[in-house]
């Protein structure tokens, strides 16, 4: 049966796909693909969604039924159940997902950047189902980075089956993007922009419209089938022109938290990986820690939505309240600040400590949560100086967006998406001030995204542009394979004898193994040749340059082009482990680059 179907896909599927470029043009397949894309991955953000809700329905039903067997038994399963969510999903993703599992859009983007567009299909599942144990079971993080993840493995897996050429899948991939945020989100616009501004910045206008329908077409079929409402309706109110210069002072704020999230989620990431190389002893010690800081605070369990519909239903001492440690402490305005304070720098650890630690998920939710914290907390204030009275349900809109921008660097995603969540189009105008001020400033201080930064760092990711197209090509697909080989012993009349005949510019000079020892260039044997005295008497080891820059199969053309301007060849060895490959020559690679920047101007 599969080599039946194996046979047929081969056979049939392409020409389907001439027939329907002949017959309505390849945008029109383009747009049928989009529309299956979009259907595929809001089904996946349904299931998602549901597997999420049946988990915390569960740990409830849960905490309640050990409540009835003993006073504080209910403290216990609080405690354990994060642990075991983080360490089904580390399962999940060991035994499923692979030794290259992706928790993260980082691999994503430089994929992307790579212009490759290879995703394993089972990451359709695997992420569904890891981010689904993390979050439902009470682990602190959000359900966005998995499900793009999912899209875009949805998207490959249409640009596979359709045998859509390579350099189209990137859009594909696109869509599923859009797809999943705007189902999981119900939020078309920002799906579309998130694509276009992380994900696939490159891409023309014109890429947009495929991106659009799959978007459009996730959120028709994600209502659909999740009825219940997701998030929340903030009770805004039209923003007032004098409160103008605090939502400029909130978006400094914000940045300042936006920056604070970055690092420290870095610094998280980097430490347990670092002192806990062993992944199980990672799970222990990050899981305890987790689970303890989360005993403490229950109110940064999950993506947290919840809370942030107690500030804009005005019951913020239902935060603490909420907490059996934190409960016996007063409900005045100082120590709420403090409680909402902690609340904000300890959510960016426990989300870190989720993923890091073993399980699965994303940094939207967190981010989103921080926000609404900290617009409320920045409102608060002022209004306890007495200075003026400003709206706060407005601010924690406003709160919202400027943290999401400076941590994911998406300002027309931050400003859409948070109206698109809580109904306030009637904020445009403050949350246009907000995300750009707060662009801005969180660039100032750290340039790079929570996305980009761990890329960045390691020399992976730029954002120059002769950079970005070399680093697209590997070495091995630019190799020169003809060439003429000399050993160390071969005389000089052996040498002029292969370049008078083949008129090579270059010869390699290996040894038995066909290990690389050396080259000799084609102007230093006619500089030879003036000194017929002692021609004679010199072999190809007394000739021959001995290059430190040798370069891989598998460096991009970008570390090529370094180590040709270090040295002052113009041919450099490729060599896999010691066994000479061939010659880069850089003439040619100047070509290439002349070529692939023409079509990056096309595209």
């Amino acid at each position: 049966m599969r080599r039946f179907l194996l046979r047929w896909h081969r056979n049939r599927v392409p020409r389907m796909t001439k027939l329907w470029y002949a017959r309505w043009g390849e945008k029109s397949f383009l747009a049928m693909t989009a529309i299956i894309i979009g259907i595929a991955a809001a089904l996946a953000a349904a299931v998602l969604h549901i597997l999420v809700s049946k988990l915390e329905e569960a740990s409830v039903r849960l905490t309640e039924l050990s409540r009835s067997y003993h006073e504080y038994w209910w403290l216990l399963v609080l405690l354990v159940l994060p642990m075991v969510g983080i360490t089904l999903s580390y399962l999940v993703q060991r035994y499923f997902g692979g030794t290259r599992y992706a928790k993260s859009l980082s691999p994503l983007i430089l994929a992307l950047n790579r212009k490759r567009t290879g995703i394993p299909i089972k990451e359709t599942w695997v992420h569904p189902l890891s981010s689904a144990l993390s979050v439902g079971l009470g682990g602190s993080a959000g359900l966005e980075a998995p499900s793009v993840l999912t899209g875009a493995a949805i998207g490959t897996g249409v640009g596979s089956f359709f045998r859509i050429d390579q350099r189209k899948r990137s859009l594909l991939i696109g869509c599923g993007a859009a797809a999943a945020i705007s189902a999981i989100f119900d939020s078309p616009i920002a799906g579309v922009l998130f694509a276009a501004e992380v994900l696939l910045p490159e891409f023309s206008v014109s890429a947009l419209v495929p991106m659009m329908m799959s978007s459009a077409v996730a959120a028709v079929v994600s209502r659909l089938i999740i009825t219940d409402e997701r998030f929340f309706l903030a009770v805004s109110t039209s923003w007032k022109t004098n409160a103008i210069p605090y939502y400029f002072g909130c978006a400094v704020v914000c940045a300042l938290v936006g920056v604070y999230t970055i690092r420290t989620a870095y610094f998280f990431s980097h430490c347990l990986k670092e002192k806990f190389r062993n992944p199980w002893r990672r799970l222990l010690i990050g899981g305890t820690l987790l689970s303890l800081l989360l005993l403490i605070f229950p109110f940064l369990r999950g993506q947290g939505y919840i809370y942030i519909s107690k500030l804009f239903a005005g019951d913020p001492d239902f935060i603490s309240q909420s907490s059996v440690l934190l409960s016996w402490l007063s409900s005045n305005n100082l120590i709420l600040i403090v409680v909402v304070a902690a609340a904000i720098f300890v959510k960016v650890v426990v989300s870190a400590l989720t993923v890091d630690s073993g399980g699965d998920g994303g940094i939207f939710a967190p981010s989103m949560f921080v926000g609404a914290f900290t617009g409320f907390a920045f409102a608060r204030l002022i209004n306890l100086t007495g200075l003026i009275e400003l709206q706060e349900f407005n601010f924690i809109v406003v709160g919202m967006c400027g943290v999401f921008t400076a941590v994911m660097r998406a300002p027309l995603t931050g400003i859409f998406l948070i109206a698109e969540v809580t109904g306030g189009y009637i904020l445009l105008v403050p949350l246009m001030i907000v995300s750009s001020v707060a662009y801005f400033v969180a660039n100032f201080f750290e340039p790079h995204s929570i996305y980009r930064k761990a890329l960045a760092d390691s020399g992976l990711l730029s954002d120059d542009r002769e950079q970005l197209v070399l680093r697209r090509q590997a070495v091995r697909l630019n190799l020169d394979k003809k060439y003429h080989v000399l050993r160390p012993q071969d005389s000089f009349k052996h040498i002029t004898r292969i370049i008078d005949m083949h008129q090579d510019e270059v010869l390699p000079v290996l040894d038995e193994d066909n290990r690389f020892l050396g080259q000799i260039q084609r102007n230093k044997i006619m500089t030879a040749m003036l000194n017929p005295e002692v021609c004679d008497y010199l072999l190809a080891f007394d000739l021959m340059d001995e290059l430190s820059e040798v370069l891989s199969p598998d460096d991009d053309l970008a570390q090529a082009m370094r180590a040709f301007d270090l040295s002052n060849f113009e041919h450099l060895p490729v060599c896999d482990n010691g066994i000479f490959q061939g010659f880069l020559h850089k003439e040619k690679l100047l070509e290439k680059y002349r070529r692939l920047i023409k079509e990056s101007d096309s595209f």
